[in-house]
């Protein structure tokens, strides 16, 4: 029985979902956080990912953002973590 290697895009792929899943977990579990200090926590270096991880999940509206810069998880956000689980 022959297994696939994980290609670069697989791979890819599963790190961004990873980062959207970990964004999501803590928004549910500490509530609102200013956008800042998500990408602080998530990306120390700022190298962008957590900022194109949180407007994935705007766009599929799993999170909002406020006028501050304040971002929350949905309904919708907390059902697809619950799915997950």
């Amino acid at each position: 029985m022959s297994t696939k290697p994980i290609r670069l895009g697989d791979k890819e792929q599963k790190r961004k979902k990873s980062l959207q899943r970990r964004v999501l977990q803590h928004l549910k579990h500490h509530g609102p956080k200013h956008y800042d200090n998500l990408s602080l926590l998530f990306d120390p270096h700022r190298t962008g990912e957590t900022g194109l991880a949180v407007e994935a999940l705007k766009r599929r509206h799993y999170l909002k953002i406020g006028q501050d810069g304040m971002v929350q998880i949905t309904g919708s956000g907390l059902r697809v973590l619950e799915e997950q689980i």
